[in-house]
């Protein structure tokens, strides 16, 4: 079989080895958490210990933390607890994930999109005006955001949009799912009083993630069955993801390597696109990013000829976001850029990870470069 290069890690990564290791040895303890014999007693340790692992790589130590089927579980759970805390006036940003976006349309009457600017930020002064009109009006808002974005790799300013949400005696949701070992922990886990974060973007399993609820932050208990979880989330965990998720975490502390590796194969690979189609666009590449995101648009060639003709080349790339049912359509996100519509259908995703190596830049190009040949050819 043809070796496929892989370059779509914000919508998974593939498994790393130790990882999976880890994962293997825990499928061969049989017991429930909730039982109280020894083999029960075996497996609710191996919960236990991830669960320490997890807060002490974010610096969070003070939070507790309910794990959850991924992050979408995770920020259904945050939203509800919002809504049971009595918050009644949502702030999403504008290029929040579906996951949260659609739920709290479900979950608020008064629900209010946050623009972002040209580079895909906050607007942080029109957050805090619309704050203060909040607060004077006897409202409670809060406000979601994500730490990064999933699709442009838009790293938002924390501490600055922190320092709005206290002054205004709001409260912070955020998603830091693309953070997570990504970004170091300072700069997003200590400012969320919802952190919502899952492995699978580093390597870690499929199938599991974490709610961290800052101290006063209370769950919605609205979820019955066996109580597990502090009866925040009830339901047999699974084991094995929990535990590849706790091993997982240890990378969260450390994230220099990482960000020196995928910097430098994005930094080249950008290069390497503006130079053979100098008319493309790189969105958000004068603002702080991901070190391993590259979003970027070359003008008539739609996303979805790009991503299947690269796919047929034994390339993975993606197009807009990967819990979109598969759809190939106008990022939402690049649409909030202000971007034309035509442009935002041309948009496509490369994302490195710890399974790149500094060749694959290289192929891609040959790849991208034979498809719009074949792409030139065809139309005229």
């Amino acid at each position: 079989m043809k070796h496929r290069i892989y370059v779509d890690n914000n919508a998974t990564s593939k498994l790393r080895p130790f990882v999976k290791a880890a994962m293997m040895e825990a499928m061969d303890i049989s017991g429930n958490p909730s039982s109280i014999h020894m083999d029960g007693q075996n497996a609710r340790k191996l919960v236990e210990n991830a669960r320490k692992s997890i807060i002490s790589s974010l610096g969070t130590f003070s939070a507790e933390l309910i794990f959850t089927s991924g992050a979408t579980e995770a920020a259904q759970l945050a939203l509800e607890s919002a809504k049971a805390m009595g918050f009644n006036l949502a702030f999403i940003g504008a290029g929040e994930h579906p996951a949260i976006m659609a739920y709290a349309k479900q979950l608020f009457e008064n629900m209010i999109v946050i623009p972002i600017d040209a580079n895909g930020n906050i607007d942080c002064d029109w957050l805090e005006e619309r704050l203060a009109q909040a607060q004077n009006a006897g409202q409670k808002p809060f406000v979601a955001i994500q730490a990064a974005n999933n699709e442009i790799g838009i790293i938002n300013p924390l501490s600055k949009i922190s320092g709005i949400v206290k002054n205004h005696g709001a409260a912070l949701m955020v998603d830091a799912v693309q953070a997570f070992a990504k970004m170091p922990p300072q700069d997003y886990a200590g400012y969320a009083d919802w952190l919502i974060i899952s492995p699978h973007k580093i390597g870690g399993p499929l199938g599991v993630g974490a709610l961290l609820l800052a101290p006063g932050i209370e769950g919605a208990r609205n979820r019955p069955g066996g109580g597990q979880e502090k009866g925040l989330r009830s339901g047999t965990p699974n084991i094995p993801a929990i535990h590849g998720f706790g091993v997982a975490s240890a990378m969260a502390g450390d994230v220099s390597d990482f960000a020196m590796k995928t910097s430098a194969l994005r930094d080249k690979f950008e290069q390497e696109i503006m130079t053979q189609w100098p008319d493309a666009i790189i969105f958000g590449h004068a603002a702080s990013r991901l070190p391993n995101t590259s979003c970027f648009a070359i003008p008539n060639w739609s996303a979805e000829h790009m991503v299947i003709a690269l796919d047929l080349a034994g390339v993975s790339i993606s197009s807009g976001s990967a819990c979109s049912s598969g759809s190939v359509k106008a990022s939402a996100t690049i649409l909030a850029l202000k971007a034309p519509e035509q442009l935002a259908k041309c948009a496509v995703r490369v994302s490195f990870g710890w399974n790149n190596e500094a060749t694959d830049v290289g192929k891609i190009i040959a790849a991208m470069q034979d498809a719009d040949m074949r792409r030139r050819n065809a139309a005229a």
